[in-house]
C-alpha cells in the first residue's frame, strides 16, 4: 500500500504542479490584474457564498461512495443509478436554498446571472467529485489525477491564450471566467461519466426510497463534517463583504492573497482524495494506517515547510510583484494565510484518517468548535480590521482544529507524528527561514523574485538531509510488488 501511495502521489503531484499553479498564477492572476479589486471581490464573495451550500448537492455521498467502492468495487454497478437519481434531487434542493439565501444576503436580484453561473459551477464540481470518487475507489488513480486538472486545462485554452495574446486589453468581464469554468467542468464530467459507463453500463435513473434513506443516514455524518469545515474555510470572504466598510474592494484584496493559499492548498486536497480509499482498505490494519499517515505527512510537510517560510519572508515583495492592485497590508494577509497552510495541510492527513476509520461524530465535534470559533472571531475582528482580521482568524482556527485532529488520532486510533519527525520538521523550517532572510537582505535588489530559488533549493536539500525523504528506501519500495 505504501508503494502504491508513493507511485500515485508522485504522478498526482507532478501533473498538478504543471497545471494548477499555471492556472491560478497565470490565468486567474491575469484576470485579477485586468479588473478592479471591487469587480473581482464581488465574484470571489459570491463564489464563496454559493460554496457554503455546496454540500447540500452531495450530502456526503462522495465520501460514502469513495470509502465503500474502495472496499467493495463490485458495488459500483449496483449503486450508480441510485446515486445519480439522488444527486439530481439534491441539486434541486441546493439551488432552492442558495436562491433563498441569495435574496436574504442581498446578492439577488442584482447579480442573478453571476449567482446562477456560480451555482452551476458548484453543482458540476460536486458531480465531478462524485465521479472521481468512483474512479479512485476502483483504483484508477492516474485517471483520477488527469480528471483533477482537465477543467483547468480547458479554461487555460479558452481564456489563457487570449489573455496572453492581449485580446482583452479593452476590458474583461468576470462573467466570462464563469462561463469558461462551466465549460471546463462540463467536459471533465462527461469524460469521467463516459469512463464509468464502460464499467457499469449506461445507467437508468432509479429512485429507491429505502435505499435512499440508508445512504442518507450513512452519509449524513460526512455531510455535517463538510458543512462545519466550510464554516471556517469559506465564510470569511462572505463576512468581509457583509461586515466591512468598502467591502467589495477589501474582498478583492483578500482574494489576491487567498488565491496564493489556494494554489498551495491544491496538493493537500489531492492528498486527502488519494488517502481516503487507501485508508479505507487498511481500516483494520493499524500498522498500515501508521505507515500511510507517516508517509503522507513526510511528503506533504516536506514541501509545505519549504514553501511557507519562503513565502512568509518575501510576502510583501511577492504581492507587489504579482498584482497591480495591492494595499500596505497585503503582505501581512499573505503571511497569515500561508502560516495557516501548515495546520491546514496536516488536517488533510489526519481528518481523512479519522473519517475513514469511522470517527465521523468525533470529527464533527472538532469541526464544530473550529466553526464556532471562526464565526465569533471573524464577527469581532472583521468590522474593524477587514482582511487582516480574517487572515488571522484563518491561521488561528486551522491551528485549533489541527490540534484536535492530532489528539483524536493519537487517542482513538493510536496514530501520531513521532517526536523525531517533529524535530526534523523544525530543523527544515528553520533552515529555509534563515536562508530566506539572508537571501532577502543581500540578494533581493540584484535578483528580485529569482532569489526565491535559494530557500526553495535549501528546503529541497533539507528534505533529504533530514531524512524526510529517503531516496534509497523509496526506490527499494518501488521495486517491491504492490501490496494487495
Amino acid at each position: 500500500m505504501k508503494r502504491t501511495f508513493i507511485l500515485n502521489l508522485l504522478f498526482l503531484i507532478g501533473i498538478n504542479i504543471l497545471i494548477k499553479p499555471l492556472y491560478l498564477l497565470g490565468v486567474e492572476r491575469a484576470i485579477q490584474n485586468a479588473v478592479s479589486p471591487a469587480a473581482y471581490g464581488i465574484y470571489f464573495e459570491v463564489f464563496n457564498f454559493t460554496f457554503l451550500f455546496q454540500i447540500l448537492s452531495d450530502l456526503g455521498i462522495q465520501y460514502f461512495n469513495n470509502r465503500h467502492v474502495a472496499q467493495y468495487p463490485f458495488l459500483l454497478r449496483k449503486y450508480f443509478p441510485y446515486f445519480l437519481s439522488a444527486k439530481g434531487l439534491l441539486a434541486a434542493l441546493y439551488a432552492a436554498i442558495t436562491i433563498i439565501g441569495g435574496f436574504w444576503a442581498g446578492y439577488l436580484p442584482a447579480n442573478w446571472i453571476l449567482v446562477w453561473i456560480l451555482m452551476a459551477i458548484q453543482l458540476l464540481t460536486t458531480f465531478l467529485s462524485y465521479i472521481r470518487s468512483n474512479i479512485s475507489g476502483l483504483g484508477w488513480y492516474y485517471t483520477d489525477s488527469f480528471l483533477s486538472v482537465l477543467d483547468k486545462l480547458v479554461v487555460m485554452l479558452v481564456l489563457g491564450v487570449p489573455l496572453l495574446a492581449g485580446m482583452f486589453s479593452n476590458g474583461f468581464s468576470m462573467i466570462w471566467l464563469g462561463w469558461a469554468q462551466m465549460a471546463g467542468l462540463g467536459i471533465a464530467v462527461m469524460t469521467g461519466l463516459a469512463l464509468l459507463v464502460r464499467v457499469s453500463g449506461f445507467p437508468s435513473l432509479k429512485i429507491n426510497r429505502p435505499f435512499s434513506w440508508l445512504i442518507l443516514r450513512e452519509s449524513l455524518p460526512y455531510a455535517v463534517a463538510v458543512l462545519l469545515m466550510t464554516m471556517y474555510t469559506r465564510l470569511d470572504a462572505v463576512l468581509i463583504g457583509q461586515l466591512y466598510h468598502s467591502s467589495r474592494e477589501e474582498v478583492g484584496y483578500y482574494a489576491e492573497a487567498y488565491r496564493l493559499l489556494d494554489a498551495a492548498n491544491m496538493i493537500g486536497v489531492l492528498f486527502a482524495g488519494l488517502l481516503l480509499p487507501m485508508y479505507a482498505r487498511s481500516v483494520r490494519d493499524t500498522p498500515g494506517l501508521r505507515l500511510l499517515s507517516e508517509t503522507g505527512i513526510r511528503f506533504l510537510w516536506g514541501g509545505v515547510l519549504t514553501i511557507v517560510p519562503t513565502m512568509m519572508v518575501f510576502a510583501d515583495e511577492i504581492m507587489a510583484e504579482l498584482y497591480r492592485h495591492t494595499t500596505a497590508y497585503s503582505g501581512f494577509m499573505l503571511k497569515m494565510l500561508m502560516l495557516s497552510f501548515i495546520p491546514m495541510s496536516g488536517n488533510y492527513i489526519f481528518s481523512t484518517l479519522l473519517l475513514a476509520t469511522g470517527f465521523q461524530g468525533k470529527v464533527n465535534r472538532i469541526y464544530l468548535v473550529g466553526g464556532i470559533a471562526s464565526v465569533l472571531l471573524n464577527s469581532w475582528l472583521i468590522p474593524t480590521n477587514g482582511g487582516i482580521g480574517a487572515s488571522m482568524v484563518v491561521a488561528g482556527t486551522q491551528g485549533l482544529v489541527f490540534i484536535g485532529m492530532l489528539i483524536g488520532c493519537w487517542y482513538w486510533i493510536g496514530v501520531r507524528i513521532p517526536f523525531h519527525l517533529w524535530v526534523r520538521f523544525g530543523m527544515l523550517a528553520c533552515s529555509v527561514w534563515v536562508s530566506a532572510i539572508i537571501s532577502k537582505i543581500y540578494l533581493w535588489e540584484i535578483w528580485c523574485l529569482w532569489v526565491l530559488v535559494i530557500p526553495l533549493v535549501v528546503g529541497l536539500v533539507g528534505i533529504f538531509a533530514y531524512k524526510l525523504f529517503d531516496s534509497v528506501a523509496m526506490w527499494n519500495l518501488l521495486r517491491l510488488k504492490a501490496q494487495k
